[in-house]
């Protein structure tokens, strides 16, 4: 079952239970950086976002994640962060790291994963929203939708 739960990013997140929608504003424009270590998964997703109209990069891994967005941040609307990831920085180190970095810091984030989400992590991570594994394509590209606008017509799948 697919479940997202949003929090605005300067406030602490909420309960299951009392769960709403993020308000973001207007949608940015800008690539969307997916980080996930499951080459199918990563690929589907930039494929699904990329045939809906937007601009993606793609990272198999924590430091390849850093490396691109410390090279040109200005170029990311939004980044799709898998946790689990390979190597020495995981899903949770690239977020602190990203949160450290007033470069970084104001990209939205939206955690993908499979990990329920506890309070003191979500809090931590601070994400714009937290879709949770397996989701609908449709229920993604919605939440997408609230954060980036689309940088051609493309394909619609929803």
């Amino acid at each position: 079952m697919d479940q997202v739960t949003s929090v605005p990013v300067d406030l602490p997140p909420l309960s299951s239970a009392n769960v709403l929608a993020a308000r973001p504003g207007a949608p940015r424009r800008g690539a969307i950086l997916v980080v996930e270590d499951r080459d199918d998964v990563r690929e589907g997703l930039a494929q699904l976002l990329e045939l809906n109209g937007f601009v993606v990069s793609d990272a198999a891994n924590g430091e390849n994640a850093l490396g691109l967005l410390r090279a040109t941040p200005d170029d990311f609307a939004l980044v799709l962060l898998d946790l689990v990831l390979p190597g020495t920085i995981s899903g949770h180190s690239v977020r602190a790291l990203q949160l450290a970095d007033d470069r970084l810091a104001g990209i939205p984030t939206i955690v993908v994963s499979a990990c329920e989400p506890d309070a003191r992590g979500h809090a931590q991570l601070r994400p714009a929203a937290w879709l949770e594994k397996p989701f609908r394509c449709d229920r993604l590209l919605d939440v997408v939708r609230q954060f980036v606008s689309p940088e051609h017509a493309g394909l619609t799948f929803d």
